[in-house]
């Protein structure tokens, strides 16, 4: 490190150094079990990323997890939602990078700068410290499925955060077998392995039946996303 400072906390992550990439917290909830989605302020600015994870964090088992924002207007009125897993109670958390935060003039607490002049902390706001991250390629052969994109030690995916936005469907398909129609949904997931300390995104899908006769294609959703992990601290 040559610019600012260094902090390190007791379970020894790095809370601050020049090369941080540090996201304030500015807004935290709870999305109920059995519910969709949570609505959040339309007055957010656009930049703003939504973490969440299953409530309460965990220590033992795996939880799947699924989720992705919602940013669209009716009648001139912006309307922003959360979507998180119906059937799980999700902490969620709206975070800004540092960098493009408004710099805090309270006069109290501490700033940190980078070389560069960007705000690299502050103390008037709790922060998410991303812990991992990786670029995904999303095709019509490829969902970039890893159980276990991240491998961590005893505890340290416990309390860890993951962001919404990657976790969406990925293929829908409408195909015949033995001369009946039928379709199905593959999804991506966050996949929580609290017992082996990992990260992963593993797929989901579900199928029915289509009416005899019905056009067979497949639609992919494919580009490039970004998967992160962290915490609050």
């Amino acid at each position: 490190m040559s610019y600012a400072i260094q902090s390190i906390n007791s379970s020894g992550f790095t809370q601050i150094d020049e090369n941080s990439e540090v996201f304030q917290v500015i807004q935290t909830g709870t999305k109920p079990i059995n519910q969709s989605y949570v609505t959040l302020p339309n007055t957010l600015p656009p930049d703003c990323l939504v973490f969440a994870r299953p409530q309460g964090g965990r220590t033992s088992g795996t939880v799947i997890l699924t989720g992705y924002i919602s940013d669209f207007t009716v009648n001139g009125t912006r309307h922003l939602r959360a979507n998180m897993k119906y059937n799980l109670a999700c902490d969620y958390a709206v975070v800004q990078r540092c960098s493009e935060f408004a710099e805090p003039t309270s006069g109290y607490g501490i700033n940190v700068y980078k070389s560069n002049g960007d705000l690299a902390f502050t103390s008037e706001q709790p922060m998410l410290r991303v812990i991992a991250a990786r670029a995904v390629s999303f095709s019509n052969s490829s969902g970039a499925f890893d159980s276990g994109w991240y491998q961590g030690t005893t505890g340290s995916i416990d309390e860890a955060y993951v962001m919404l936005g990657p976790y969406i469907q990925y293929k829908y398909e409408q195909y015949q077998s033995l001369g009946e129609n039928f379709y199905r949904y593959t999804y991506r997931n966050a996949k929580f392995d609290y017992d082996n300390h990992k990260m992963g995104t593993v797929s989901s899908s579900f199928s029915g039946d289509l009416q005899r006769g019905s056009s067979v294609y497949t639609r992919t959703n494919t580009g490039q996303k970004t998967e992160i992990m962290g915490y609050i601290v």
